[in-house]
């Protein structure tokens, strides 16, 4: 019996009895669909966390912070106090920098003391915060929407501002209708913020640092505070973007370390007086992954280092394990879906079987070996695994169309999916269908057919050539 023979023999079978096949095929098709579409929905929900969280923020940078012994990024107690870094200083910063995967590393300094420092350009003023990076470092962090980054030079005081600080350059004499600004709402609605009319990159601003002087032979006689100050000649060389979620660059007038360190040494006696003892010590240092595949190990060693550290990534993991739960309980349910299809089709085959009792016991009488006979039964079962499987991809790629391109779907996946209308948005893709998830499923269900076959197979191996001829009269 040739194998052409086989083929055409097994699905001239399922032919005369088509209902019943159909029908069998009909699981099939349901199984596959479930299982793929569930799949799917878990890969759309993960790229559209991706890309929200990358639109957000950079999902390479690490936030790392001495060890005073809390949790670390993962949630776990730190426990260990042998490695356990409660300062970080350059020589720590070093030692990240040679981290494998490490592209950047820059310490967050904000000079916080008993002086004031505020901005000024024409009759506008900003109240600020000086806050001092590494150039080289800060440049591969940070993206300008306008202007330059900084200079090599510790002379003139180069700042790179926020959009959302610009907003507070205003007239103390005179404030714009700007001040009450809901700025949040702004940006949330992708709207432009109305910044008062300087050309920012081209004026001359001037840095005036004031603080109240302690000393005893300057005390008023009305014992009203004694008030100096110093200005310092300023420039603005870049414009950072507004970003809501920037909790480092968004509130100050970002600067050169260098120039923040040497401005601290031409006043240490005064910022020591205030209790500011150095610039050395870093609360919040920056570090930048190569790529995102970096992150984690780079988390990994930075906690292993002795630091603390947290990530976007972190947020996106907890996300990705929620999803996977629910992916899991629906995949439960498309499995169970294949299962019952895989016993349909060993009752279909067993039905076959009782039905062709006298064509098994002719076919074994005529001399036709086993093998063939087994082979034919398992073709019939792998041609219902093959034609179910090739419909249910069909399905499931209609279904993931349609997942993506109709509104209520949308809101229906992100409801049960449990991910919080991420799916909601225009843009958004709720079912993403890999090749090689539609290639591993449908191989998937053809061996599942064909095992669900092997029984009722060997059965019809067994069967004694005169009793099936002689039951089947």
């Amino acid at each position: 019996m040739r194998w052409i023979d086989i083929l055409g023999a097994a699905l001239e079978n399922l032919r005369r009895r088509k209902l019943r096949s159909a029908l069998t095929m009909l699981g099939v098709v349901i199984g596959t669909a479930a299982i793929v579409v569930t799949i799917s929905l878990g890969y759309g929900a993960e790229k559209t966390q991706m890309a929200a969280l990358e639109a957000a923020t950079d999902l390479r940078i690490i936030q790392v912070y001495p060890n005073y012994g809390y949790s670390d990024s993962s949630g776990t107690a730190t426990t260990t106090t042998t490695n356990r870094i409660t300062t970080i200083n350059d020589s720590v910063i070093r030692r990240i920098r040679a981290i494998k995967g490490v592209s950047a590393v820059t310490p967050i300094v904000g000079l916080y003391a008993g002086a004031n420092f505020t901005l000024k350009v024409g009759k506008r003023e900003n109240p600020t915060t000086l806050i001092g990076v590494i150039p080289r470092d800060f440049a591969k962090m940070a993206k300008l929407k306008s202007g330059r980054y900084f200079s090599s030079t510790t002379g003139t005081m180069e700042f790179v501002m926020s959009e959302i600080s610009m907003m507070s350059f205003q007239n103390p004499s005179k404030p714009d209708d700007s001040t009450g600004t809901d700025i949040y709402t702004l940006l949330m609605n992708g709207e432009p913020l109305p910044l008062p009319k300087v050309n920012w990159l081209d004026e001359n601003y001037t840095m005036t640092m004031s603080w109240e002087d302690t000393s005893d032979d300057s005390a008023a006689t009305n014992d009203q505070p004694v008030i100096k100050s110093q200005d310092y000649k300023a420039r603005m060389i870049g414009v950072l973007p507004a970003d809501i979620n920037d909790m480092y660059y968004s509130y100050g007038a970002v600067v050169s370390l260098p120039w923040l360190k040497k401005f601290y040494k031409d006043n240490r006696a005064l910022f020591k007086e205030m209790g500011l003892d150095s610039l050395d010590k870093y609360d919040t240092v920056s570090v930048l992954a190569e790529d995102v595949d970096s992150v984690e190990g780079v988390v990994r060693d930075l906690l292993d280092m002795g630091v603390q550290c947290s990530s976007t990534m972190d947020s996106l993991n907890t996300i990705r394990k929620q999803i996977q739960t629910m992916q899991a309980f629906l995949g439960f349910i498309g499995a169970i879906s294949l299962l019952v299809a895989a016993l349909s089709i060993a009752n279909t085959m067993m039905m076959s079987i009782y039905e062709r009792t006298r064509e098994i016991g002719v076919m074994k009488v005529l001399g036709c070996k086993l093998k063939n006979i087994r082979l034919m039964f398992l073709t019939e079962a792998a041609y219902i695994g093959v034609f179910g499987g090739a419909l249910g991809l069909a399905l499931s790629y209609t279904l993931s169309y349609a997942l993506n391109n109709v509104d209520w779907l949308k809101q229906l996946a992100s409801s049960v999916m449990q991910s919080g209308g991420i799916f909601t948005d225009e843009t958004a893709t709720v079912s993403i269908i890999p090749s090689a998830l539609a290639l591993g499923t449908w191989l998937f269900v053809v061996l599942i057919a064909i095992g669900s076959g092997f029984y009722p197979a060997q059965r019809a191996t067994r069967l004694s050539s005169l009793a099936a001829i002689r039951s089947a009269d």
